[in-house]
């Protein structure tokens, strides 16, 4: 049985990074509107408490219903967040925010396919909702159809085209299909852009060393990971190279 690949990919991170809803679904008085501004600067897990309390206090408000959804999503609790956001969503079922809660849990847990069709509907809603198409594109990647993904990815940065995550999402689209160079020469791009962050580098490094250029990935890698980790990657990828294994079958396999 084959060893699980040490590199974790940036794929969906852009796309479930959302910003915290604006609008108030029920009326509340100013010391909970305040509670509710100053929460985002909480920790995850304070999050999922207030927003529980919140969703029992206001069981039809669409907002609290949505940041829940969020904030187990953020918590590494994908599947209590999907059934948070189906529960929520059969009585708030026309919320944008509430169905873009529940699609980014779908993509969490990796169901993307289940959450084409949510998304490709807030695309046609507001065509310029370029997290919509980013997220699409991640759904349409782990259904499998890849180049429907790159097309969602290319809408998005038609509208935001200096956007690392969509970028990335992007890069690794090509890595998923063992399409390096293409995703070297994406990712390269990414990297160079403000705020690039530590993903975006990893996957680089992965683009170049199934490639063979061990040196080159190792030197990116080192800005990011402790020696060790670096030697892990760098170790695994040369095995994999090495006995014929090919890319694209070990992602289908994890």
């Amino acid at each position: 049985m084959s060893q699980p690949s040490p590199f974790t990919f940036l794929l969906a991170a852009a796309a479930l990074t959302g910003c915290a809803s604006t609008e108030v679904g029920t009326k509340l008085g100013k010391a909970e509107l305040t509670a509710r501004a100053q929460i985002v600067k909480a920790d995850t897990l304070s999050q999922m408490s207030f927003w529980a309390k919140q969703t029992d206090l206001y069981p039809d408000d669409p907002v609290a219903a949505a940041e829940f959804v969020n904030a187990l999503r953020r918590g590494h609790q994908p599947d209590r967040a999907v059934e948070a956001g189906a529960l929520a969503l059969q009585r708030m079922a026309d919320d944008k925010e509430l169905r873009r809660a529940y699609a980014h849990a779908l993509l969490a847990l990796g169901r993307g396919a289940e959450s084409v069709l949510i998304l490709s509907e807030l695309v046609q809603e507001d065509s310029q909702d370029w997290r919509a198409r980013d997220a699409l594109g991640v759904a349409l990647d782990q259904a499998g159809r890849p180049v429907q993904a790159r097309q969602a990815y290319q809408a998005a940065l038609a509208l935001v085209p200096d956007s690392v995550g969509v970028m990335t999402n992007l890069g690794v689209s090509y890595l998923l299909t063992g399409d390096a160079a293409k995703a070297e020469e994406v990712l390269r791009k990414a990297v160079e852009l403000p705020g690039a962050s530590a993903e975006t580098r990893q996957n680089l490094a992965l683009a170049i060393g199934l490639q063979g250029r061990f040196g080159e990935a190792e030197d990116i890698q080192r800005v990011d990971l402790a020696p060790e980790q670096v030697a892990s990657n760098v170790s695994f990828l040369r095995n994999l190279l090495s006995d014929g294994r090919r890319w694209e079958d070990l992602t289908r396999a994890q």
